[in-house]
């Protein structure tokens, strides 16, 4: 909700962050389908084996090449948004909030700056691997670019997150206002005050 304090930046900030919100929403919604899926698979082909003696023959193929890729990268951006990547955070208490505010904009900018390169390269390759037509060996020719696709939108979503975070973060640093919070010092309590025991 905006309040009378928000100006165009924050608006601006809240409306990007609300449309990346929402790309994470269906990345979490597909991550949790294909989850089911591995599940249901899996579950599968053991009855088929110990049951019926039939394994299927492409359940490794395709859960190592597509289901456990989108698991992974659908869930990276929205995992970072709810902060539950891991984190170092030993001397977090020690520091002040702005230090701590300056830090994670560093931290995002550096690992949206890797990110970008990591989800540049791998368009770069799913493009190769879709113009080539490659495939992978054995029952069933499963077509590489579909499990490489899965990187750069990922990785890309991620970047766009960390760009959003760094930014918020700057426009926190130079407002005084918590457009995005920090993350409470480990050892503290509720209300935020860090508790030695």
């Amino acid at each position: 909700m905006n309040g009378p304090e928000d100006g165009p930046g924050s608006r601006l900030f809240r409306r990007l962050e609300s449309i990346i919100a929402a790309v994470e929403n269906v990345a979490s919604l597909v991550a949790a389908v294909v989850l089911c899926m591995v599940m249901l698979v899996v579950s599968a082909d053991v009855a088929m084996r110990y049951v019926f003696n039939r394994p299927f023959g492409w359940t490794y193929d395709l859960i190592s090449l597509y289901l456990m890729g989108a698991l992974f990268y659908f869930a990276l951006s929205p995992t970072f948004a709810q902060g539950a990547h891991i984190s170092v955070d030993v001397i977090a208490h020690r520091l002040s909030p702005r230090i701590r505010r300056l830090l994670q904009v560093i931290v995002a900018l550096v690992s949206a700056c890797l990110f970008a390169a990591i989800a540049w390269l791998a368009a770069d390759r799913t493009l190769e691997d879709f113009r080539s037509g490659a495939a992978t060996s054995g029952e069933i020719l499963w077509p590489t670019w579909l499990s490489d696709v899965l990187v750069p939108l990922g990785c890309a979503l991620l970047t766009a997150r960390l760009i959003l975070h760094a930014l918020g973060h700057t426009m926190s640093l130079a407002t005084g206002r918590d457009l995005v919070p920090l993350a409470a010092p480990p050892g503290a309590d509720d209300s935020g005050a860090v508790v030695f025991e």
